[in-house]
């Protein structure tokens, strides 16, 4: 089965990339690639997040399009406390940081690669419920984000996808809060 927004649910759904400016690095993708529209949540993290098992204390920015049927996500972090963007970026500057799949138990899912060896570096509560960053092992080139599949996660990223569908360049940058369930 597929996802509404034309992945498979078994695929991966999102590529991140840090970023110094979201402002230019959105206008980037737009200008270069044609990505657009973009969703911004002007600020996730902080209290409620862990980081390294420990309450989390980063806070970032993030934005979410569509190029085609991946979903792209940028982000930018807002202070210099320790974070997993603060982390890749001390290993090799900004670019590529994770890939995304969004999985029916996400829990479960993660209790299964811990037992593989592999540990949560962060957590947090989304809309449509929870999210984990798993390190992707010695030769990985990122992380990988686990997402809840949930009925508001696959709205909202339909929502974005939709968006991009036929999009004619009108309103490049979004509120993310128009993705949000009333």
């Amino acid at each position: 089965m597929d996802f509404p927004f034309g992945q498979p649910t078994d695929a991966v759904v999102q590529v991140a990339y840090t970023v110094p400016d979201l402002a230019i690095g959105m206008r980037w993708w737009t200008d270069h690639l044609g990505v657009g529209p973009w969703f911004v949540n002007q600020r996730i993290g902080g209290e409620g997040s862990t980081y390294r098992g420990e309450p989390g204390k980063a806070e970032f920015t993030l934005a979410l399009a569509f190029s085609g049927h991946m979903m792209i996500e940028l982000v930018q972090t807002l202070d210099d406390e320790p974070s997993i963007y603060q982390d890749a970026y001390d290993r090799h500057g900004y670019g590529f940081h994770h890939v995304a799949k969004a999985v029916p138990n996400v829990r479960e899912e993660v209790e299964r690669r811990e037992a593989s060896g592999a540990m949560v570096r962060f957590h947090d509560v989304a809309p449509g419920g929870e999210v984990f960053f798993l390190d992707g092992g010695e030769d990985a080139p990122g992380m990988i984000e686990l997402v809840q599949d949930s009925e508001i996660t696959r709205q909202m990223f339909t929502s974005v996808w939709r968006a991009s569908v036929d999009w004619d360049g009108s309103r490049p940058v979004r509120d993310f809060a128009e993705l949000l369930p009333d």
